[in-house]
């Protein structure tokens, strides 16, 4: 049995960074977004740029076909940013995104 392919970077974008990016941020505070070179074919990092922070968050890649597990990253990763966006200079305390 041919297991499915992972999620490609712009799916990954998609499905995983970008709702959390857009709960949490506010409008005009993201000014850079991308994936930088991952750890290995499974993980990579995301670099999410808000004035003079930057935040590099991993992602474990899941499969294209596991809804389930894609679900579980995202709250995952939402859960990361929110923590961090917390404890920068720009939202210091607040918990956003809720």
């Amino acid at each position: 049995m041919t297991r499915s392919p992972r999620l490609r970077d712009d799916q990954v974008m998609e499905r995983i960074v970008r709702p959390a990016v857009d709960r949490i941020l506010r409008d005009g505070e993201l000014d850079r977004l991308d994936i930088i070179e991952g750890r290995s074919r499974n993980l990579i990092d995301v670099r999410i740029t808000v004035g003079d922070e930057v935040f590099i968050l991993p992602v474990t890649v899941p499969r294209a076909d596991d809804d389930e597990a894609i679900t579980e990253m995202a709250e995952h990763f939402f859960d990361m940013l929110q923590d961090e966006v917390a404890e920068s200079s720009f939202a210091w305390g607040e918990l956003r995104g809720q």
